[in-house]
């Protein structure tokens, strides 16, 4: 890796990083709060599936709108089992194997930086 002023459009970049590394500092000690509180979510959300509550709909308690949500999942090919079925179904494996990726699309992947102490590294926090 190569230091930041080897690029001259990072000469904003050490302020950003101070600040982000305060940040994860102050919120690194509420991570556990939460992971217990989806938790505590999923518990919710069991009892009401076990109270039949339809998805969309829910209960009052203590104040508060206690709702069930529900969303569909996300459907993917299994590509194996496709081939396999479309081959049976007497066309070339070659020719499968092209309408795949043929028709197979590819999104932008995500991008995000992370900062973390380079090793060795003594950083004041």
């Amino acid at each position: 890796m190569e230091p930041y002023e080897a690029y001259s459009q990072l000469t904003d970049l050490p302020p950003l990083v101070r600040k982000q590394r305060r940040l994860e500092a102050q919120i690194a000690p509420i991570a556990p709060l939460v992971a217990d509180e989806k938790a505590i979510r999923q518990q919710i959300d069991a009892l009401l599936v076990a109270a039949a509550i339809a998805p969309s709909d829910g209960v009052t308690c203590l104040g508060y709108d206690v709702v069930h949500h529900t969303r569909k999942g996300q459907s993917t090919f299994n590509v194996e089992v496709l081939t396999a079925e479309l081959v049976a179904a007497g066309l070339d494996k070659a020719v499968v194997a092209k309408i795949l990726i043929d028709a197979t699309e590819t999104s932008d992947p995500p991008l995000w930086a992370t900062v973390s102490p380079s090793k060795g590294a003594k950083v004041r926090r």
